[in-house]
């Protein structure tokens, strides 16, 4: 099997896209990206055109995209797990709307993935919490099917089996994995190496950092490393 060694958009440039893919592919010889919006004003401000002919020039291929939400909190692994995804009643329309623009962007640029955080999914499946985001998950899966295209949900903010119950539960055909096995490091949730094998053909696209141990998983983030420096174990992860 080969592994395409990418890049991500937002390791480059956060707020234009097609600047990162150019970055990519004229001075890194990067031969595919993974292009990320995290705010309304970095969708808004491209065209699937733009992007295209970015790809082009620089024969980078965009491999997938990806979607967050610029009101979302990272301060802390409580904060984000209050503001994070498709769970807070108050942006859950904005953030829909979010979502169906860079779906279109996707779909445009004859890409097959669009990943995002949905939230942080409880354990607990009789919280409220799960139930939203599950009616919301379908949501905005449907929506991607519509378009022929596939949901990736990001791996870190829950253990592995809380996310393989939750994608289940969604029970639609165009959900899959994109895998970051420094995620769960960095918030304390599950080991890299075994959440790979238990995700095994589930994942369409994976993230690779490094990260260390949190000294209070689950309360504080772990830190990161340089690639290959930290816990997360990258050679046996791969």
């Amino acid at each position: 099997m080969t592994l395409e060694l990418g890049v991500c958009s937002w390791s480059l440039d956060r707020e234009d896209a097609a600047r990162a893919i150019r970055l990519a592919g004229s001075e890194l010889g990067v031969r595919a990206i993974q292009v990320g919006f995290f705010s309304r004003s970095a969708i808004d401000g491209v065209s699937a055109t733009a992007l295209a002919k970015a790809a082009a020039e620089t024969a980078c291929a965009i491999v997938g995209t990806f979607v967050a939400f610029e009101s979302e909190d990272y301060t802390s692994i409580a904060t984000i797990a209050e503001t994070g995804g498709f769970l807070p009643d108050v942006h859950w329309e904005g953030r829909l709307e979010s979502v169906r623009r860079v779906v279109a962007l996707t779909g445009a640029l004859g890409c097959s993935y669009v990943g995002v955080h949905v939230g942080t999914i409880p354990n607990d499946e009789t919280a409220p919490a799960w139930g939203t985001l599950l009616t919301r998950t379908r949501t905005v899966a449907d929506e991607l099917a519509a378009a022929g295209l596939t949901l990736l949900l990001e791996t870190g903010r829950e253990p592995v089996a809380v996310l393989l119950r939750f994608i289940d539960a969604v029970a639609r055909d165009n959900v899959s994995v994109n895998f970051d096995p420094g995620n769960l490091m960095v918030y304390g949730v599950d080991d890299p190496v075994r959440a790979g094998a238990a995700l095994r053909g589930r994942v369409k696209l994976v993230h690779l950092k490094d990260a260390f141990h949190s000294a209070s998983p689950g309360v504080e983030y772990g830190r990161r490393a340089e690639l290959g420096m930290g816990d997360v174990q990258i050679p046996r992860v791969l």
